[in-house]
């Protein structure tokens, strides 16, 4: 058994912009703006990691080598799934029909399994006999995304700002800091991969 899973389309949009990561920072030039999105793009990808989401939404195929490697999707907020699809036995790609799964986006993570009297065809005996492919995240836009979040991904740009050695006396700085971990806790959902 093995799952994995690839990012199809990235988000579109940042959940903070420059401005408002230099008015946290109190920065007001523009010498450092690229390294302060750069900072934002690695924050944020550090608080989906911590929390096992993605904040704007974002296509993603989760690959597995039997049904049961899709019964649970790796990533939340699951918005939509567009679609099932799998190597039959005479390993031909198929798509699974509507009719035979129902899906629990609503549960975190989201869940995929039969409708009544169905069941599974049978697989190829092949790596990613399986895939499902679904959109996760809050919206397409960064005031879709809770503001507790928000706030933890600004809490890290900060520190690693003000902190951009990977070694200071005294101070952890290859992690998320305390209080963003703090905030982000509410908001990590559990998986088994």
């Amino acid at each position: 058994m093995a799952k994995s899973f690839a990012v199809d389309t990235a988000a579109a949009a940042a959940i903070l912009t420059t401005a408002e990561a230099k008015t946290h920072l109190k920065v007001d030039t523009s010498a450092d703006d690229t390294y302060i999105d750069n900072i934002i793009s690695a924050a944020t990808e550090s608080a989906q990691i911590f929390t096992n989401r993605y904040f704007i939404n974002t296509t993603i195929t989760q690959h597995g080598d039997t049904w049961n490697d899709i019964s649970t999707l790796f990533k939340s907020k699951v918005s939509s799934i567009t679609h099932i699809k799998y190597f039959d036995s005479d390993n031909s790609e198929q798509t699974l029909a509507t009719s035979v799964w129902i899906s629990d986006i609503n549960h975190q993570p989201a869940r995929i399994g039969l409708k009544p009297n169905q069941s599974f065809p049978s697989l190829a005996d092949r790596i990613n006999a399986v895939n499902c492919k679904y959109v996760v995240g809050y919206g397409s836009a960064a005031s879709d995304v809770p503001e507790g979040i928000r706030q933890a991904v600004l809490l890290t740009v900060g520190n690693w700002y003000e902190n951009r050695q990977n070694v200071v006396v005294g101070h952890s700085v290859n992690e998320l800091p305390k209080s963003a971990q703090y905030l982000l806790e509410q908001f990590k959902v559990q998986t088994v991969c």
